[in-house]
């Protein structure tokens, strides 16, 4: 796995590369975060999550660390913000293979007139060769972050 520059939030406005997807939905902001915090069962409401495990004792707060798995690669992630209810963020401290310099992923939950608005946007730094690549997949990404908010929304809403 290749280390990658850990960022911190200041650095969103910076990042090269975003996606983003979102929801509405009617259960609460504490329903929606419990079931982002069930690290384990996210690859049943994340569609390119094959596997998700903790890494250490810590299973939630500032310092948890994880290990993402995707189809072609792994990501090992540090959360950097855990407001339960209202926000999550993890930077990644490596990843496989190397084809990005720096990652976060940003998880906003936020009340709204007719429910829980949820927001989740990755923010990336590609190695200069992808760059040209992840800019063509920024749609493709977005709509799969879409599905997962909805999906996110079904499994919070208990559908």
């Amino acid at each position: 796995m290749k280390t990658l520059e850990q960022k911190g939030l200041d650095w969103i406005e910076r990042a090269p590369v975003s996606f983003s997807g979102s929801v509405t939905t009617t259960a609460s902001p504490q329903a929606v975060f419990a079931i982002l915090a069930d690290h384990e069962r996210w690859p049943d409401w994340f569609p390119l999550l094959k596997k998700e495990e903790v890494l250490g004792p810590r299973r939630e707060g500032v310092g948890t660390r994880r290990l993402a798995t995707f189809p072609g690669g792994k990501i090992e992630e540090l959360f950097i913000v855990w407001n339960p209810g209202q926000r999550f963020a993890f930077t990644a401290t490596a990843v496989s293979p190397g084809i990005v310099r720096a990652l976060l992923d940003d998880c906003r939950i936020e009340p709204a007139h007719s429910g829980t608005r949820v927001a989740y946007t990755t923010y990336l730094d590609p190695v200069s060769v992808f760059l040209p690549l992840l800019g063509l997949m920024k749609g493709p990404l977005g709509k799969q972050l879409d599905k997962a908010m909805r999906a996110l929304a079904a499994r919070a809403e208990g559908r």
